[in-house]
This record gives structure tokens, C-alpha cells and sequence, in this order.
């Protein structure tokens, strides 16, 4: 069992953010330690936002307690996703760099979690205090389309540009180990022949066909991104290679996809046996 510390978004209705990482990551036989950067009664899919965001010196002692507590030398992985303000990056960065003055080897997963569909859809602070103080500490990112392009800084219209951004920025920031991007187009203006792709230092591009001929069709819902990465995360401290760790997630969570009813939110807990049931690597 692995301790896996993370700061997300969080609501009462649907599954996103930490709503989905804390059940995924205990079904694969993890111990989540869940910060919410915001809670909401339900994610903006449901048409109204009812909740907020805590203060800035209450998220703040709450990071910092894991320090006063003696907990972050026993965290294995750090996962951070939606920020509900700009200031919330400063203190993410002081625990990751505390964290990780206490743990070799410890593993950084960037969940940049900024907008969709062309849009950001965070304020431009949150944007800048993110590529600014979290960009750089992170080991592995897992973008959609759009914010692989934001953060690069270009427009991702298929596979190969997409590839030239992650590379891109790989050569940006040199602790960055992997880039996996969702929602990439193999040609432009194929919008039905979609994937994940990702893209490491040593390996070749990993193409990733969310519909291989098979039974799964391609499709959108809130907290897929989330999905994934916590899969990813969980396999990577279950011991499997990041590639393998990859591979399985885009799969397991393009499967929950398709067999969620409808577009709006996840049917999580009626599959999350499908996670438990896989055999771990150590």
C-alpha cells in the first residue's frame, strides 16, 4: 500500500477531482490523502456552481500541518489537479519541495487542469501561478488537447503536433519525465478518431486509440482526466513502468467511459471493481 497525497477539486454530486482519485486509488489498495482546493455541491456540467473556495490561510495550515504531523515522509506520490485560486500554488509548492527533501524518488503528477474546448475556463492568475511555481517541480503532466497547447504554446490539431509540443515542453522544464495528453486528434479534422498519447524521454510515442474497431466509442464526461490520472498513479505504485502504467490507464479509463450512461457524470462506483480486480505488479 502506497500513501498518495492529493490537492484537488472536490464535490458533493458527480465525480471529479478528488471525488473520483480518493475512490479509485483506495479500490486499488492505496491510502489517498485528499486536500480540496474547492467544494462544490456539484461540478459546472450540472448548470449551476454552489459552493467555494477555503480561505487562503486555512488551505494553507492544512498543507502545512502535514509537515507538523510528520506526514509527508511517509507520502510515495503527489497528484494535483483544479486550484480554485492563484494563491493556492504557493503553498502546493512549499509542501512539494518539503516533500521532497524528505522522500527520494518521490513522483510529481501535474494534472493542469485549466480549460477545455478551445477555452481557459480558470481565471489567467490561476493559469500563470500554475506554468510559474507547479510546472516546474512536476515529473509527469497529464493534459487534455487544449492545455497541452496552452502550455506549450501552440495550437494541437493532430498527433505529430501534439508530439512537438510535449517535446517542447520536455526541453522547457528538464525535471519533466513524461507528458501523457488526452484527447488528441491522429489528423486534423478527425474528430472521431481520437487518443491519449504519451511521450517520454527514451521511448518512442505511445499512441493510445480510445476506439481501436472494438466496442468503445469515443466521448466526453466530466472527470475523465481525473480518471486517468488517478489510475496512472495508482498503477505507477502498484510497480508497473510508466508505460505499462499509461497503457492500462488510458484503457481502464476509456472502458468507464464508455459504459457510463449519458455524458454528465462518471459511473465510478459501479466499476470500480474493475480496478480492484487487477493483480499488482510487487
Amino acid at each position: 500500500m502506497k500513501q498518495i497525497l492529493s490537492i484537488q477539486s472536490s464535490v458533493t454530486l458527480g465525480f471529479v477531482g478528488n471525488r473520483v482519485a480518493a475512490p479509485v486509488l483506495t479500490a486499488m489498495g492505496h491510502r489517498p490523502l485528499a486536500v480540496d482546493t474547492i467544494a462544490l455541491a456539484a461540478h459546472p456540467g450540472y448548470g449551476s456552481r454552489s459552493g467555494g473556495v477555503p480561505a487562503n490561510d486555512d488551505f494553507t495550515e492544512i498543507l502545512g500541518a502535514l509537515s507538523l504531523f510528520d506526514a509527508l515522509g511517509g507520502i510515495d506520490f503527489v497528484i494535483t489537479g483544479y486550484l480554485g485560486t492563484a494563491h493556492q500554488a504557493s503553498p502546493i509548492k512549499e509542501t512539494i519541495n518539503s516533500w521532497r527533501r524528505q522522500v527520494s524518488g518521490g513522483v510529481y503528477i501535474l494534472d493542469p487542469v485549466l480549460g477545455d474546448s478551445d477555452n481557459l475556463y480558470v481565471k489567467p492568475q490561476i493559469a500563470e501561478s500554475l506554468q510559474a511555481e507547479l510546472l516546474p517541480l512536476a515529473d509527469i503532466i497529464t493534459p487534455n488537447r487544449f492545455e497541452l497547447g496552452f502550455l506549450a504554446g501552440c495550437d494541437i490539431t493532430d498527433l505529430d503536433s501534439a508530439i512537438d509540443a510535449s517535446q517542447t515542453l520536455m526541453a522547457m522544464h528538464p525535471r519533466l519525465d513524461a507528458v501523457i495528453s488526452t484527447g488528441i486528434s491522429r489528423e486534423a479534422g478527425k474528430s472521431g478518431d481520437i487518443g491519449d498519447l504519451l511521450i517520454t524521454e527514451n521511448d518512442a510515442p505511445l499512441w493510445l486509440p480510445a476506439s481501436d474497431g472494438g466496442p468503445l466509442s469515443p466521448k466526453n464526461i466530466p472527470g475523465g482526466g481525473d480518471l486517468l490520472t488517478a489510475i496512472m498513479t495508482g498503477n505507477l505504485a502498484r510497480g508497473m513502468d510508466l508505460v505499462q502504467a499509461a497503457g492500462n490507464a488510458s484503457q481502464m479509463t476509456q472502458r468507464i467511459i464508455a459504459n457510463s450512461e449519458g455524458t454528465r457524470d462518471l459511473a465510478l462506483m459501479e466499476q470500480l471493481h474493475l480496478l480492484s480486480e487487477q493483480v499488482p505488479v510487487d
